[in-house]
């Protein structure tokens, strides 16, 4: 009962953004969590913490810019169904984007261009997981991201950066795509049950800038992470 009303609410929400866009990301994470707890009956809510490094770059039809590395930091709501099941809901900030560097010809000088893209989101990842081993499992969902902003900086041979900041309504607010990845749960020691370490793969479906073909953020994510002892259940 508890993932219909989740689906439920999942699809009015992206429903009313692409309509009205009038939905912030607390509200969806907030929704998510009402669904989550509406029944828990013999079920397990756990709250924690992650954070860590990712990697991440964007990919347009002609090519992928260079690998940028960012951070991660954010809460996680951890639904157990049962001994091999979960649902987790995220909430977090993360830095994106890409950096590259090439070498142009200009007045037969040889000019060395860089460029460093900086994107910054809230990122609401809802995801299936599934425990195969003891302490290890596999995870699989949509995210909903919501970019905040971000900037472009180019460098041409010595001379001083040039930063230009992204307008709104040249680039798209939300994003939708897909997470998959492997985690570990329970490390075998008493000081490090709650702890788990997570490598998530992120591909993103909608484009970043608009009116621009194919261009979208795609990531790897190396998180650690805490979850509080004490579980929330329904009495």
């Amino acid at each position: 009962m508890a993932f219909l009303v989740l689906m439920v609410n999942l699809f009015l929400s992206i429903k009313h953004i692409f309509r009205k866009k009038r939905l912030t990301s607390l509200s969806i994470f907030f929704l998510i969590l009402f669904a989550l707890t509406s029944d828990l009956n013999s079920q397990e809510l756990v709250f924690g913490f992650t954070g860590g490094l990712n990697m991440n770059t964007i990919s347009t039809k002609e090519s992928d810019g260079g690998l940028k590395v960012g951070a991660n930091i954010g809460g996680i709501a951890q639904l157990k169904l049962n001994d091999e099941m979960s649902l987790m809901a995220n909430l977090r900030f993360s830095s994106k984007g890409q950096q590259f560097s090439k070498i142009i010809d200009s007045h037969n000088n040889h000019l060395k261009i860089y460029n460093s893209t900086s994107l910054y989101y809230i990122d609401i990842p809802l995801l299936y997981q599934y425990y195969f081993e003891d302490i290890i499992g596999i995870e699989a969902g949509p995210t909903f991201n919501f970019c905040l902003g971000g900037k472009n900086k180019e460098k041409i041979g010595n001379e001083e950066w040039n930063v230009a900041k992204f307008k709104k309504g040249t680039y798209n607010p939300f994003e939708f795509g897909l997470a998959f990845g492997i985690f570990t749960r329970d490390l075998g020691q008493s000081a490090f049950n709650n702890i788990f370490i997570e490598f998530r793969y992120f591909i993103g479906l909608t484009d970043f800038i608009k009116d621009y073909d194919r261009n979208t953020n795609t990531g790897v994510f190396l998180n650690i992470g805490y979850i509080i002892e004490h579980p929330l259940k329904k009495k």
